[in-house]
């Protein structure tokens, strides 16, 4: 039986560190498959790829795979029988937190500030490409950068809204004049699972969601498929019927923020 394997993770911490703990055991990868495959008494190849599959993504915290698995020589006449097949992580478990992004003042190093903060405090999951914006209710105005992050919590809504709103504060952002106006910094919280909350200074999701292209586009990036709770459409069925094009977005290149390496995030 022959079995080829390739599977997407996320190496940035190894990267960084350049510590073999930091990365993939891609020998523990082998030795697991080599022995579940060898163990395994399945009738059908389609049952122990769905199988192996399934454990590894689970074992070993991979995003993705492509797995294939073949039998040279098992019918006559025919070099190999085989299946491929390709299968990515289950959805994030418990309370996923989705925050949105914003600055349009050295950008690059307050996004970044804003990325190693919550990696600190919460743990980051997924991120998306930065995507630079059009200024929407005030014009005259430098574009914006904006991107989305998503991180795993059991804290309340109204506990995680108070530490970003600290964490703007750290950032050196005044909320004086024109709330549309120029900032160091603004970070929203747009999805707590796919709960609908309610209250006088929030809801969630958040409205900007459906409205504004800077958080669709980057949220349809790292969420294509997860429906809008209250909509009951998915990301990506919402991205294709936006059509304000008084919204300029474009993706910036990966290397957008020195400070916060986007290698190993986004493709």
């Amino acid at each position: 039986m022959v079995i080829d394997l390739k599977f997407s993770c996320n190496i940035r911490k190894a990267s960084r560190h350049d510590k073999i703990k930091d990365t993939i055991d891609y020998k523990k990868i082998a030795k697991t498959t080599i022995q579940y495959v060898g163990n395994s008494r399945f009738q059908l190849v389609e049952t122990l790829a769905d199988r192996l599959a399934a454990l590894l993504l689970r074992q070993f915290h991979l995003h993705d795979l492509s797995l294939s698995v073949h039998k040279p020589g098992a019918i006559r006449g025919s070099q190999t029988v085989g299946v491929s097949l390709q299968r990515a992580a289950a959805p994030l478990e418990g309370h996923w937190v989705v925050f949105s992004l914003g600055s349009n003042i050295h950008p690059a190093s307050h996004l970044a500030y804003a990325l190693n903060e919550i990696d600190k405090k919460y743990g980051l999951v997924k991120i998306s490409h930065v995507y630079e914006t059009s200024p929407v209710n005030l014009k005259k105005q430098p574009a914006f950068w904006n991107m989305v992050a998503a991180v795993e919590t059991n804290d309340a809504p109204a506990k995680i809204k108070k530490w970003l709103t600290g964490l703007e504060k750290k950032s050196g952002r005044v909320r004086k004049g024109n709330p549309n106006g120029p900032r160091t910094l603004d970070v929203d919280l747009i999805l707590w699972n796919e709960s609908l909350v309610t209250n006088p200074k929030f809801s969630i999701p958040h409205p900007d969601i459906a409205q504004k292209a800077f958080v669709l586009f980057p949220l349809t990036e790292i969420f294509p498929s997860q429906k809008h709770p209250k909509l009951n459409l998915s990301y990506l069925e919402m991205a294709a019927r936006f059509n304000d094009s008084n919204q300029k977005i474009r993706m910036l290149p990966i290397e957008s923020l020195p400070a916060f390496p986007l290698d190993g995030w986004v493709e």
